[in-house]
């Protein structure tokens, strides 16, 4: 009898132990699982490499594919769409438009199930600086719609509010204060 109690005054630490690791580790793992699911917008990046293409090319490019090797690094299995025009990151669907060899579009729409957590972004951008607009997520029918170079009407019917801009020509000739 007294080996038994042994035993067990032994065994029930080494489980309790183990139990709670197992929740603990079932916990972080469903906040990892959560925070991978949360859509990450990185228009502002994708903004900068285009303008660095163009300040090393002279122009806009065509298409996203031929960022890589100027201004991306080359095969990083990259997953494009609709002609290199669109592509997908961090659960964000940016779809780049070149509307003339100064000047593009570019929408940011969130995708995944914690979408609606996540604002859609359209970006009128030249050389000069930029026009941004932000609101809700679009609804998945909506989507597959959109205009390239929508109107400002066409922007308030889909909610989305004009944000600050950014102007390029203080940056050039170095009037930004800091």
């Amino acid at each position: 009898m007294l080996n038994r109690l042994k035993t067990s005054l032994v065994l029930v630490p080494i489980v309790l132990i183990i139990v709670t690791g197992a929740y603990v580790y079932s916990l972080w793992a469903k906040e990892r699982r959560r925070t991978a699911a949360i859509p990450v917008e990185a228009a502002d990046r994708m903004m900068r490499d285009v303008l660095s293409f163009h300040e090393k090319r002279g122009s806009f490019p065509e298409d996203l594919k031929a960022l890589e090797g100027v201004v991306w690094d080359k095969n990083q299995g990259r997953n494009y769409s609709i002609k290199y025009r669109a592509i997908s990151h961090r659960n964000y669907f940016y779809l780049y438009t070149r509307i003339d060899p100064h000047r593009f579009t570019l929408w940011s729409i969130p995708m995944g199930n914690l979408r609606e957590e996540s604002p859609t972004g359209f970006m009128s951008v030249s050389i000069d600086g930029c026009r941004r607009w932000k609101g809700p997520a679009l609804a998945a029918d909506l989507i597959r719609k959109l205009n390239v170079s929508p109107s400002l009407a066409q922007l308030g019917v889909l909610g989305l509010i004009e944000q600050s801009g950014c102007d390029f020509t203080k940056a050039k000739t170095g009037s930004l204060l800091f």
